[in-house]
C-alpha cells in the first residue's frame, strides 16, 4: 500500500497502531516499506509510542515482529490545533473562578489528561498565555465533596433527598425533604433549585450551606412545566424567581452624565430603557423580590434620582440611613 503524499507523525502513529493491532507482527522495516518512509523514521515513531505514550509494545522473538502485551491500550486520538491549544490554556486560567469546589478538582484533572496529549513543541508558549489572560471573580464558597456527589446522584437519578441546610436567617441548620431539579452556577456560586415537599413549592438552596445529604429510596417525578432556563433568564443577581407569582416592576431614573454607561449594559433580559427630555435615562425591569435589587441600587450612589416602587425606595433609604450611622 502506497503511503499518502503528506505524512504527519500522527497519521504514521495511527498506521503503526493499526498494523500492530491487526496481529500481523510487523517489523519496522516492513512498515517503513509500506508507508514509504525510512526505517529510522518508523523506529523513532515506535520509540515515541513506547516511551512517551506508554504503549505496551514488545518484540516477539518467535514471530519476529511487534505486538501489544496489553490489547486494552489504545492510542490517544485527540488532535489539537493551535486554536484548540489556546482555548485549553486559557481554560486552565478560568478554573480560578471555581477554587474550593469539587468542580475545580474534576476540571483540573481533565485538563491534566488533555495536557499530556499536547505535542512536544507548540508555537504558543503557555507562559505567554498565563501572563496575558486572567479571570477575576468573587471567590466561590467551598462545597463539601460528599455533599456535592450525593446531590449529583439524587439529581440525575431523581431520588427524594433529605438535606440539612444552614440558612443565613436561622441559628441552627434545619432538615428539608426535597426533589432536586437543577444545579446552577450563578455568579461563581452553586445553587440547587428543588421542590421542598413540606412547603409545597420550588426553593433555591445555596449548595455551600448544605451540611448533610441523605438519598432516599423513593423516586420523584419533576413537576410539569418546570423550566430552569426560563427561571434563570429572569433572575436578577443571585436570586431566582421561583414561586411563579407576579414580579415587581423596578423603575429607576439615572442622571444624564451616566445614562450612556447604563444603557450600554444588559442588566436584565427583560429590561426597557427610555431617554427622557433632560437627557436622563429611565430603566425598567421585573424582579422577584425587593432585596434582590437594594445592593445594586446603592452601588450607583447619587447617580440615581428616582426609584420605584415605594417598597424598593423605602428599603434603599433604610439601608442608606444605616450606613450613614457608621463611624
Amino acid at each position: 500500500m502506497a503511503g499518502p503524499k503528506f505524512k504527519p507523525q500522527f497519521r504514521r502513529l495511527l498506521f503503526i497502531d493499526r498494523t500492530i493491532r491487526e496481529g500481523r507482527y510487523p517489523s519496522a522495516a516492513i512498515m517503513a516499506a509500506e508507508w514509504e518512509v525510512s526505517a529510522k523514521t518508523i523506529q523513532r515513531d515506535i520509540e515515541y509510542l513506547r516511551d512517551e505514550l506508554e504503549a505496551p509494545i514488545a518484540y516477539d522473538e518467535v514471530k519476529h515482529g511487534l505486538h501489544y502485551t496489553d490489547p486494552a491500550w489504545f492510542l490517544p486520538s485527540v488532535m489539537l490545533s493551535e486554536g484548540d491549544i489556546l482555548a485549553l490554556l486559557v481554560g486552565t486560567q478560568a478554573l480560578n473562578m471555581y477554587k474550593g469546589t469539587p468542580v475545580a478538582r474534576e476540571l483540573k484533572a481533565i485538563y491534566a489528561k488533555l495536557a499530556k496529549l499536547l505535542p512536544g513543541k507548540i508555537s504558543i508558549a503557555p507562559e505567554l498565555i498565563f501572563s496575558r489572560f486572567s479571570f477575576s471573580n468573587p471567590p466561590a464558597r467551598p462545597i463539601d465533596e460528599n455533599v456535592w456527589k450525593l446531590l449529583i446522584r439524587g439529581l440525575l437519578n431523581r431520588k427524594v433527598t433529605l438535606i440539612e441546610y444552614a440558612s443565613p436567617r436561622s441559628d441552627e441548620p434545619k432538615k428539608h425533604t426535597i426533589h432536586p431539579l437543577h444545579l446552577a452556577n450563578i455568579e461563581g456560586d452553586w445553587y440547587l433549585l428543588a421542590h421542598e415537599t413540606r412547603w409545597g413549592d420550588l426553593t433555591q438552596f445555596a449548595v455551600s450551606r448544605i451540611r448533610q445529604v441523605e438519598l432516599q429510596e423513593a423516586a420523584f417525578v419533576p413537576p410539569k412545566g418546570f423550566d430552569a432556563d426560563k427561571l434563570l433568564a429572569e433572575r436578577f443577581g443571585k436570586f431566582v424567581h421561583m414561586d411563579g407569582g407576579r414580579p415587581l416592576k423596578v423603575r429607576m431614573v439615572f442622571r444624564a452624565r451616566i445614562a450612556t454607561a447604563v444603557s450600554e449594559r444588559v442588566w436584565h433580559p427583560r429590561q426597557k430603557t427610555r431617554v427622557l427630555k433632560n437627557g436622563r435615562l429611565m430603566l425598567e425591569f421585573p424582579v422577584a423580590e425587593v432585596r434582590d435589587v437594594v445592593p445594586w441600587v446603592l452601588s450607583w450612589g447619587n447617580y440615581v434620582v428616582r426609584v420605584e416602587p415605594k417598597a424598593l425606595r423605602d428599603a434603599v433609604v433604610a439601608e442608606a440611613q444605616c450606613l450613614a450611622r457608621l463611624r
